[in-house]
């Protein structure tokens, strides 16, 4: 019985052994230098205009676009050969399953968010924490502006609560 296991246990494994060897190949490269934001240090400010609580809580669950603030992030300096520019956003402080920021102030109940649409598709929404963009653009002698535009975001119309509101996302240039 013993002698009849090997050969049996062999040729189960003979398959194992003659697998064939397949490789996958990464290919990067660094550059020295990549687009730069064309504010000092990168960073930006974006005021929305006040509301009162009474339009927000009127409108329901939702967006509130008629305050949107359009704004943009500009790159200068792009190396010859990125064509197009796109912008990712991400934030430690936001809801995943709106996409949207969340108030870092008041709102416990995150009742009020900030939500950021493409400007070039005013239809499409930046979801923060996607690891894609919604849209590039195109780099024209070294330059770029990614357009945007943010609003107010009802996520429960019964708990919106007077006073200011403050959301922070990070963001990265992808390039091509």
């Amino acid at each position: 019985m013993i002698l009849i296991a090997i050969p049996s246990i062999l040729t189960a494994l003979s398959g194992i052994v003659q697998a064939q060897s397949n490789t996958v190949t990464f290919n990067g490269e660094v550059v020295a230098t990549t687009c730069n934001p064309a504010v000092a240090n990168g960073n930006y400010t974006v005021t929305l205009d006040q509301v009162a609580q009474s339009t927000l809580t009127s409108n329901g669950v939702g967006r509130y676009s008629a305050l949107s603030v359009p704004f943009s992030i500009q790159v200068l300096n792009c190396p010859a050969g990125v064509n197009s520019v796109g912008v990712v956003l991400d934030s430690d402080v936001h809801d995943a399953a709106t996409g949207n920021l969340s108030d870092m102030t008041i709102y416990g109940s995150n009742a009020v968010q900030i939500r950021i649409m493409d400007g070039t598709t005013a239809a499409q929404q930046i979801v923060v924490g996607a690891t894609d963009p919604v849209t590039y653009v195109a780099v024209s002698n070294g330059a770029a502006t990614v357009p945007m535009a943010v609003y107010y975001y009802v996520k429960d119309a019964t708990n919106v609560k007077v006073g200011k509101i403050r959301a922070v996302a990070s963001y990265t240039l992808r390039i091509q």
